[in-house]
């Protein structure tokens, strides 16, 4: 008989006081959309459901708690706690119980201290469930993970001017509010007050940083602990609730300096300044005007000061913009920003992932080395040097034509391969060592450089950020010079090929296509490569690409009128440049690949096979060259709007 009462905390409770509470207990029975019981009424009694299903509700307009089915135990929660109903419940099928009388269920406690803990721990984690349901950030986490989280909430109450946390300890807890006020202090300014439904704390818990300000109860406080170690995995999991955090912790961040700063004028823009780290591993060009928020960051002022800082210097009440120069910067590394901390078993796996699939070597410093390639090859640096090197690229590229045959890779053999993948990291070498050679060349410093494989194909890198502190004519020469090599190597290569014979001159003609083709990449002007960067300085128009198709994807496309202004029609040109050139080569590889899949396959593999896959990679590189460019237009009209 007393099965029907053996479920949830009731089980704790030995067969004679379940036969007495099933004793006392009236059978109960209720209609959809009949009240079970209603918030704000007293406990008198609790209801432990044996069939049927019910919602749980709360405040006005109702918030859903929660739709249990039977069994289910409900009302105990404010006999346990001594106060009024806080939820409403209604059926949502027919529904029978039995209601306990609240005296009963209390003398059970008091017989049976086991019980009584077991019904309280139940109810204080239905309790904890119920606020992240109702008033709480996580309010949209899926019941499996909320009923996760509640199960680590530890309840806490606090006295008038008790200190909750304070500025510049390393704690590891954050607090929810349940009931009362915190005043939020950094030193002796009162930064705001804090009610029910406030989560505080979290910016240490989630960023594993020490406090950035005290929190002091203004009265009465009763909160939910949380501690780091039980909410950082469960939030990690929901991504947007990682965003929204972050979002949150933003808008009560003080950001601070990063870094020192070095600050420059920019070479080409009397109105504007770069903004470069002490370690020269970030640069950002901005205006006057954000250089100044940026000095008005001290890690003392919110975001809000620092709008209301920016209006009191230039009139202008432009909240928007300052939390987007703020942002801004934190995005380039310059200032501090809020971020949730990886975990560092996930930190490892990604490590050794990246290990695994693009290996490379770095030098965390390169001006050395660079200075000393300038002592060497210096001298190729010059007027007389540019000269030599097209002069050796022009007639190297004659002697390609007399020599030209189609010749793959495959075709030399093992140690063809091992040559040909050595000659590519040369020319990938060479280009970006002439980058920083040119940039020492012209007195700037070069930060770090390294090579590595990505996809099994070598790649060389070289930062010379530095060199956007140079004039604009300076820069051209900087963009252009690991072009100039490739195209001196593709010279050199090509005359090898004269005097060569066999595998090794197809295997020089091939090194100077490759060499070339790079050429004609790198200087295209419609992809951002250096003979983007080149036209943008020769133009000094900053941001020309997305500049350009904000003009004609947004702005003509809004409002067609002729170009009104010779930079307008000059982003039109460049605007149809690029158009012109997704569609060239769209056409290109739509009817050249196939092709090129049919030479290399025909009689290798079944000729039904051979469309399908000539047809698929040409779709799939298709979608990888026309999707950048859509996402740019789309880019282009947002940004307008």
């Amino acid at each position: 008989m007393t099965d029907a009462l053996s479920f949830g905390p009731l089980r704790a409770l030995s067969t004679a006081s379940l036969e007495r509470l099933l004793a006392g207990s009236p059978r109960a029975t209720f209609r959809p959309r009949e009240v079970l019981v209603r918030e704000g009424d007293r406990a008198d009694f609790a209801l432990a459901i044996v069939a049927g299903r019910v919602r749980i509700t709360q405040g006005s307009p109702p918030v859903l708690l929660a739709s249990p089915t039977a069994p289910v135990l409900i009302g105990e929660m404010a006999i346990v706690a001594r106060t009024t109903r806080n939820a409403t419940v209604t059926a949502i099928t027919h529904a029978r119980g039995y209601r306990i009388p609240a005296k009963l269920l209390r003398d059970a406690m008091a017989e049976e201290p086991e019980f009584e803990r077991e019904l309280s721990a139940f109810a204080a984690v239905r309790a904890g469930n119920n606020f992240l349901r109702r008033s709480s950030p996580f309010a949209d986490l899926p019941s499996a993970t909320i009923e996760a989280l509640a199960a680590t909430l530890e309840p806490a109450t606090f006295s008038k001017g008790d200190v909750l946390m304070s500025e510049g300890e390393a704690g590891d807890d954050a607090y929810l509010l349940r009931e009362g006020d915190v005043e939020v202090l950094r030193g002796d300014r009162r930064l705001a007050t804090l009610g029910p439904g406030s989560f505080v704390g979290e910016v240490s818990v989630l960023t594993r940083t020490k406090r950035t300000a005290t929190v002091r109860a203004r009265g009465d406080v009763k909160v939910f602990r949380l501690r780091g170690d039980d909410v950082r995995p469960i939030i990690k999991r929901h991504q947007d609730l990682v965003a929204r955090l972050e979002s949150t912790m933003q808008s009560r961040h003080t950001p601070r300096h990063a870094g020192e700063v070095v600050v420059a004028p920019a070479p080409d823009d009397p109105d504007a300044v770069l903004l470069r780290d002490e370690n020269g591993s970030a640069y950002l060009r901005v205006t006057r005007d954000a250089l100044a928020i940026y000095r008005d960051i001290d890690g003392e002022r919110t975001l809000r000061d620092l709008a209301m800082r920016h209006f009191e210097r230039t009139g202008a009440l432009d909240p928007a913009g300052v939390f987007e120069t703020v942002a801004t910067l934190q995005a380039a590394g310059l200032v501090t920003a809020p971020r949730v901390a990886s975990d560092e078993p996930d930190g490892r796996i990604l490590r050794a992932l990246d290990l695994l699939l693009a290996p490379r070597v770095e030098l965390a410093d390169a001006d050395g080395l660079a200075t000393a390639l300038q002592r060497v090859f210096g001298w190729a640096f010059t007027t007389g040097g540019a000269v030599a090197g097209i002069v050796v690229g022009a007639v190297g590229l004659v002697a390609l034509l007399r020599v030209f045959r189609q010749s793959d890779p495959s075709d030399f053999g093992l140690a063809g391969i091992l040559v040909a993948f050595a000659g590519l990291l040369v020319a990938g070498i060479g280009h970006e060592a002439a980058h920083a050679v040119a940039t020492k060349v012209e007195g700037r410093r070069i930060g770090r450089a390294g090579m590595g494989l990505i996809w099994f194909t070598p790649v060389v890198y070289v930062d010379t950020s530095d060199a956007w502190l140079i004039a604009a004519q300076r820069r051209i020469r900087v963009n252009a010079a690991g072009p100039l090599f490739n195209f001196a190597l593709a010279g050199v290569a090509s005359l090898a090929a004269l005097v060569l014979n066999g595998q090794a001159q197809d295997l020089a003609i091939w090194l100077a296509f490759a060499n070339l083709l790079s050429v004609v990449f790198n200087l295209s002007p419609l992809l951002e490569f250096d003979g983007y960067y080149v036209l943008e300085d020769l133009t000094r128009v900053n941001a020309l690409r997305r500049k350009a198709l904000r003009f004609v994807f947004s702005d003509l496309v809004s409002g067609p009128r002729r170009p009104l202004t010779r930079l307008e029609r000059g982003f039109l040109v460049y605007a149809a440049g690029v158009v012109a050139y997704v569609l060239v080569m769209t056409i290109v590889v739509l009817a050249g690949v196939p092709a090129l899949v049919n030479g290399m396959l025909e009689g290798r593999v079944p000729s039904v096979l051979i469309p399908l896959i000539g047809g698929g990679l040409a779709l799939g590189m298709t979608a990888l060259l026309v999707m950048p460019f859509v996402n740019e237009v789309v880019a282009a009209r947002s940004a307008a709007d």
